[in-house]
């Protein structure tokens, strides 16, 4: 432990159970993804179809969505190939003071908390929209930082750090993903597509776009009751 980190978590959770409907309040907002990214999709329906320069704000759109995805592999392969770190509210030497609402079975026991894919993710729709329009992405990111990173620590599900880190990646991921060269690489070919097909396309949009506004949870607990199924049929 960080003496950055360390100063931070204890400084912040001093105010825990200070406020029963502060802390229920941030255990609620952290928890209901409709209020994460479920709040910056719409900007994203809604850019699609203005009509200021809409050819390059799709592209924008596509390249976003796609560097989501890969921001999100590379988040979970640091989290797998770097030592695990746990996450403050199951760190004993921390005498951790639980916020009113938080229970610790529940909170992604058993995960690294390092880095944060949470703002791996949220951090790469925020810089896509700011491609898009300043004000909308200005807002994005000053609801990310303040509204979904920063309540993260103050619960005790990740250390400042995790958050600064993965909020670096998913600004860097985000950013290089729109750029030009690689930009057009990926929408075009989906645009052409979308032109030909559009009842598939929009269709298949709409799936990724709700499973991008639910954090990919319903995806990822598909995936685990997979595993969970195949180690119990085959013994693995």
């Amino acid at each position: 432990m960080n003496v950055f980190d360390l100063s931070i978590v204890n400084f912040v959770n001093t105010f825990s159970q200070h406020s029963y409907v502060f802390d229920h309040a941030l255990v609620f907002i952290s928890g209901n993804n409709l209020l994460k990214a479920g709040i910056l999709m719409p900007f994203f329906w809604w850019l699609w179809f203005k009509d200021d320069d809409q050819p390059k704000a799709r592209e924008h759109i596509i390249a976003t969505v796609f560097s989501c995805f890969a921001g999100i592999l590379f988040a979970r392969m640091l989290a797998l190939l770097l030592p695990f770190r746990t996450r403050p509210i199951y760190d004993q030497s921390l005498h951790f003071v639980l916020p009113f609402g938080m229970e610790t079975s529940y909170y992604l026991d058993g995960w690294s908390s390092f880095p944060s894919d949470h703002a791996v993710f949220i951090f790469i729709l925020s810089m896509g929209l700011l491609f898009i329009s300043k004000r909308i992405g200005i807002f994005a990111l000053i609801y990310a930082t303040f509204f979904i990173a920063a309540p993260r620590v103050y619960l005790g599900l990740h250390y400042p750090t995790d958050i600064i880190v993965g909020a670096l990646i998913g600004i860097l991921i985000g950013w290089t993903g729109n750029q030009s060269f690689i930009r057009n690489k990926i929408s075009k070919p989906i645009l052409g597509y979308a032109s030909s097909n559009p009842s598939l396309f929009y269709s298949l949009f709409f799936l990724i776009s709700y499973q991008i506004a639910d954090m990919f949870d319903t995806s990822r607990a598909i995936l685990h009751a997979c595993k969970e199924f195949v180690t119990v049929v085959f013994h693995i």
